[in-house]
């Protein structure tokens, strides 16, 4: 008797949890496409490109009022002030330095991007010597020295072909 009793309170409950069933939602109707006027099409104005001045003795732009370096009187360097993002000019040339504190050969790691010269190319890492900043090679070769020459602004010369080079921020 207590087997009957317990099956139909089973049955009983098994009927009630189907009991809840809902019918699925009404299905809605996809809209209907507008019309679009077409797109219209014409030539780009050609890029406004502004020629920079150069500093004769160095060969590449100055941009506004830059001396050049003199190590003798040459602001003290921080390593935190050179991380992050530089451009890069030497020679006519124009590019970006990325320095971070990474240790690397002799150094700091240090890439360029979008550099034409292979020497600029091949910096690799930076370090601080006193008042010098040192722009290496992955071997650790010196490749630049730089100094202070205004805030956010560096000069100096490429240790190969003694040419000018400068990194700054705008």
């Amino acid at each position: 008797m207590r087997i009957i009793a317990t099956a139909s309170v089973v049955s009983v409950l098994a009927l009630a949890a189907c009991s809840s069933y809902a019918p699925p939602p009404p299905r809605i109707a996809p809209l209907a496409p507008q019309p679009v006027n077409p797109v219209a099409s014409q030539a780009l104005p050609a890029p406004v490109m502004t020629q920079p001045t150069t500093d004769m003795a160095m060969g590449q732009p100055t941009g506004p009022a830059i001396a050049p370096a003199n190590p003798g009187v040459a602001a003290d360097v921080r390593k935190a002030d050179l991380i992050g993002g530089w451009t890069l000019a030497s020679a006519g040339e124009t590019c970006q330095l990325s320095m971070n504190l990474t240790t690397w050969s002799g150094g700091f790691r240090a890439s360029t991007r979008g550099c034409v010269s292979d020497e600029l190319k091949a910096i690799g890492a930076w370090d601080v010597a006193g008042k010098e900043i040192l722009l290496k090679d992955a071997s650790g070769s010196v490749v630049a020295r730089l100094y202070a020459a205004a805030p956010n602004r560096y000069s100096g010369q490429t240790d190969v072909s003694k040419r000018g080079v400068q990194f700054f921020r705008s």
